[in-house]
């Protein structure tokens, strides 16, 4: 009996040793199971913390145009310093036995002298030249029968444009030309990150590709516009690589001591601002009014919402930073640019669903001659001749050449079916006295002296609403003038940034939403130019029905004709 009850006991003891070992197994792995779905959604929570949204689109464009007849101010200048090494190397005049001015001559002494010819020219500098200058001069003075001791002003001028005269004939005329690139096919992606990151804390982000198809480069060939050099500015406003470009990234800090103060630190929201938006179907995508800023920068905006219809911000900028990674260290302090910037204040005087009032009032300090990008330069700006192929240089400014002020206002109201704004636009150059580069100062040719200039632009439109406002009929009208100049180069105008134009452009556009988040577009844009330049702060603004010299074509006439289709998601 006490066998039979020890071999029991034994059984018993066995049997729940081996459960217990199974019911541990079991909670072991229920625990794991657990962690596994707990895991899964810390990961989901952690992926619903940024929100994502963008859109894709897909364009082609039919482009025409006429350029304006123009003299090669690039020939001139290579004719200018070839002359201006047969007078260093020879002592004469490059004129003939009848007083004409002979090229052949010039070149046929650069060919006997190749080597020092060489030297000479990649040693030339451009402040270089009026010193070389001023002794061809007089010794042109004194062959005219003048007495460079009693000369005055004018007479020295009548000289110089005597000089040029000649040297023209050489460059000659360049007639007009048409200009036809009947397809252009471009993509935009654009991927936009929201997240929350504390209670009064948001962060804001895009990246974005924009290229052409059969092409991806961001560096193109300059042609003088300011959105054809690839730099901070206007990457990825205009159409170039593969590459995600980081559009905006910036922290938004609300209610700041409980009070309607907030500080945004960051690349910024400064493209595609009111009223740019509308001929886009889409809702206001930038701060500041982008008749007048429409370019990527890094900067901060501290603003105060005054009611929940008005705020007020002021907003800094940084457009270009002159000391980091522009091989400074060791230079004299006092040849070391200054870092280009901007300050101003953009208002929202009121601001509902059906009518905004808005204005940018802005002040750019230091303006340099660019920003620091990459360019294929087709001639060499200083002597003029044209460069052994298409070779990628790093820009870097060389001057600080003043400052500028913008302003800009806007009314826009929506009455029944009816969207339409008004703008008006102003711009004021504040020179630095006698800075000017191989392009120009600041509205002003090559060594001419700078002055302030006034300019002015006004921009006009209108769109109707059909089918609950799935189909939208538009119209817009801007025009600028002699001197007028805003920052614009990332403006989505391949051509050239339409707000920027010298002259008028007319625009109209259908958009349609085939759904709500599926949106074709049809529109042509046409550009007719009085003045060249447009976009950019080099040189004097010439009137293109005059044939004047220019350091590039430009053209007086341009249109384009585009069919699009965006998917948002």
């Amino acid at each position: 009996m006490k066998k039979t009850l020890l071999t029991l006991l034994a059984l018993i003891v066995i049997l729940s040793i081996s459960t217990g070992s199974v019911f541990a197994k079991d909670v072991d792995q229920k625990i794991k199971d657990l962690n596994k779905r707990l895991q899964k959604l810390e990961l989901k929570s952690n992926k619903s913390k940024i929100l994502w949204s963008g859109d894709l689109r897909i364009e082609a464009h039919s482009i025409t145009g006429e350029t304006a007849d123009y003299y090669d101010g690039m020939e001139l200048q290579s004719v200018l310093t070839n002359s201006l090494w047969f007078h260093q190397s020879t002592g004469n005049l490059p004129l003939d036995g009848l007083g004409q001015f002979d090229y052949n001559a010039v070149m046929g002494e650069i060919g006997d002298n190749p080597g020092e010819y060489m030297m000479w020219a990649n040693s030339l500098q451009f402040n270089d030249i009026p010193n070389l200058m001023q002794p061809m001069l007089m010794d042109m003075a004194i062959a005219m029968g003048m007495d460079p001791s009693v000369m005055t002003p004018q007479d020295w001028a009548n000289v110089q444009n005597g000089a040029m005269g000649m040297m023209m004939q050489v460059g000659g005329l360049h007639e007009s030309q048409k200009v036809d690139n009947s397809l252009l096919y471009t993509t935009r992606l654009r991927l936009n990150m929201d997240a929350k990151v504390a209670k009064n804390v948001s962060f804001a982000g895009r990246m974005s590709m924009y290229k052409p198809w059969g092409a991806s480069t961001q560096v193109g060939m300059f042609n003088g516009q300011a959105n054809t050099m690839a730099m901070d500015a206007n990457e990825p406003g205009v159409p170039g690589s593969t590459t995600l470009k980081v559009e905006r990234a910036y922290f938004t800090w609300s209610k700041i001591g409980g009070q309607p103060w907030y500080l945004s630190l960051g690349r910024r929201p400064s493209t595609n601002g009111p009223p740019m938006h509308y001929r886009h179907d889409e809702s206001r995508a930038g701060t500041p009014m982008g008749t007048i800023i429409d370019f990527q920068f890094d900067g901060a905006t501290l603003g105060y919402n005054l009611t929940d219809k008005s705020t007020i911000r002021a907003c800094y900028g940084l457009g270009y930073e002159s000391q980091y990674g522009n091989g400074t260290l060791g230079q004299d302090n006092d040849t070391v640019l200054k870092d280009a910037s901007f300050f101003g204040f953009n208002i929202d005087a009121y601001n509902t669903a059906d009518m905004q009032i808005q204005t940018t009032i802005a002040r750019a300090f230091n303006i340099t001659d660019g920003f620091s990008g990459y360019v294929i330069m087709p001639n060499n700006p200083v002597t003029g001749a044209a460069m052994p192929g298409p070779i990628v240089t790093r820009f870097t400014p060389s001057v600080n050449l003043g400052d500028f002020d913008l302003a800009s206002i806007l009314l826009a109201r929506k009455d029944g079916p009816v969207d339409w704004f008004v703008t008006g636009s102003w711009s004021k150059s504040k020179p630095i006295e006698g800075v000017t580069t191989p392009f120009g100062g600041m509205f002003a040719d090559p060594f001419a002296p700078v002055e302030e200039q006034t300019g002015s632009m006004y921009y006009v439109g209108a769109r109707y609403n059909f089918n609950n406002d799935k189909t939208k009929v538009g119209l817009e009208y801007n025009k600028g003038s002699q001197y007028w100049f805003n920052f614009a180069p990332s403006q989505d105008d391949i051509i050239a940034p339409k707000t920027s134009t010298r002259g008028t452009v007319w625009e109209t556009y259908v958009t349609h939403r085939i759904n709500r988040k599926f949106v074709m577009k049809v529109a042509f844009i046409n550009y007719d130019y009085d003045y060249s330049g447009s976009g950019w702060h080099l040189g004097e603004p010439k009137d293109l029905d005059t044939a004047p010299v220019l350091g590039f074509p430009t053209y007086k006439k341009a249109s384009k004709i585009s069919l699009g289709f965006s998917a948002r998601f």
